[in-house]
C-alpha cells in the first residue's frame, strides 16, 4: 500500500467515525493532525481550513485538551493573517500545559512577530531558566558578534525554533495515528526503511575507494565506508547497531583524527567533495549525533 493510499484510508476511517458520532472529539483531533501533516508536505491551501473546523469543534467538546488548542494555533499560524488567533490558541495551550516547551517558545515567537516586543522580552526573561538559556552570556555573544540584542535575535539564537519543532512533532504524531488505524503498517514501514538503509550501505561500499583517503586517516576508512551515509534516517539507524564498545572505539578514532578530517574537508574549498570525503563528514556527524543522545 502506498503512503498516499494509507493516508486516504485513514482519513476515510476517521470521517466515517465522525459521521457516526459528531461528538467524537478524538477522531476530529486525529483527522485534523493528518490534514495538517499533509498540508506540510503538499501545501494544499484548503487543508488548514478543514483542520480548523474539526479542531474548533473538538475544543468545544474537550476544552481542556491542550494539544488541540496548540494544533488549532498551528493551523491558524500557517494561514495568512492568522497570527493573532494563533497566539490566542498557543497561550491557552500553554496555560493548560505549562510544561510544553514548544508552546512556551511559540507564544514568545508570535508575541515578537505581532509587534509585542516588550512583552516578548519579558517572556524571554521568564522562560530562559526553563530552557536552560543563560541570557547574560547569550547577550554578550550577540554583542561581540555585532548582532542586535532584541527579542527576535534572542529567540533565534538561544531557543528552539518553535515552528520547526512543532511541525516535526506533528509529523511524528500523524505517523502514530496512521499506524494505529492500519494494523501492521508500522512493521511494514520499518522493514522498508531497513531495506532502504541496507541499499545505502551497499552503495557506499561500492563507491568508496580507501586509496583516495589521506594515509593518516585510513584507519577510519572501514568505518566511513560502511557508516558514512548521508541519509539522516539511515545514518543513526546503521550506527545504532554498534555495540557500546564499538561506539567508544569509533568515537575515540574520530576524536583522534578530528583536526585532520576537518583540514581534509576544508581543502575542497567549496568544490564538490569526493565520495570518500563526504563519507568521513557524515561519519563524524553521526558520531556527534549519538554523542548528543548519550
Amino acid at each position: 500500500m502506498t503512503p498516499d493510499n494509507a493516508l486516504d484510508n485513514a482519513i476515510g476511517v476517521l470521517e466515517r467515525r465522525i459521521s457516526d458520532d459528531a461528538n467524537d472529539a478524538a477522531s476530529r483531533y486525529r483527522l485534523a493532525i493528518l490534514l495538517m501533516d499533509e498540508h506540510g508536505r503538499t501545501g494544499e491551501s484548503e487543508l488548514p481550513s478543514r483542520a480548523r473546523e474539526h479542531l474548533a469543534r473538538a475544543i468545544e467538546l474537550r476544552p481542556k485538551h491542550a494539544r488541540t488548542h496548540a494544533a488549532l494555533g498551528y493551523a491558524h499560524d500557517v494561514t495568512e493573517g492568522g497570527a493573532e488567533q494563533a497566539l490566542a490558541c498557543f497561550r491557552e495551550a500553554h496555560r493548560l500545559n505549562p510544561q510544553d516547551k514548544e508552546c512556551d517558545v511559540y507564544v514568545l515567537t508570535l508575541l515578537e512577530e505581532t509587534g509585542r516586543s516588550d512583552e516578548a522580552l519579558a517572556g524571554i526573561e521568564d522562560a530562559a531558566p526553563r530552557h536552560e538559556v543563560i541570557l547574560h552570556a547569550l547577550r554578550s555573544e550577540l554583542t561581540a558578534a555585532g548582532m542586535p540584542v532584541d527579542a527576535r535575535t534572542l529567540l533565534l539564537n538561544g531557543f528552539i525554533h518553535a515552528r520547526n519543532f512543532f511541525r516535526s512533532s506533528l509529523a511524528v504524531e500523524a505517523e502514530r495515528i496512521l499506524n494505529a488505524l492500519e494494523p501492521g503498517r508500522a512493521g511494514r514501514q520499518a522493514a522498508a526503511e531497513r531495506k532502504r538503509c541496507a541499499e545505502h550501505e551497499q552503495q557506499l561500499a561500492l563507491t568508496f575507494d580507501a586509496s583516495r583517503v589521506p594515509e593518516s586517516m585510513r584507519a577510519l576508512a572501514p568505518w566511513a565506508s560502511r557508516y558514512g551515509v548521508g541519509d539522516d534516517y539511515c545514518r543513526p539507524f546503521l550506527l545504532g547497531r554498534l555495540s557500546k564498545k564499538e561506539r567508544t572505539a569509533l568515537t575515540d578514532e574520530i576524536d583522534a583524527h578530528a583536526h585532520a578530517i576537518q583540514a581534509w574537508l576544508d581543502s575542497f574549498d567549496g568544490e564538490s567533495m569526493s565520495p570518500e570525503a563526504a563519507a568521513f563528514m557524515y561519519l563524524a556527524l553521526g558520531v556527534e549525533e549519538f554523542r548528543e543522545q548519550s
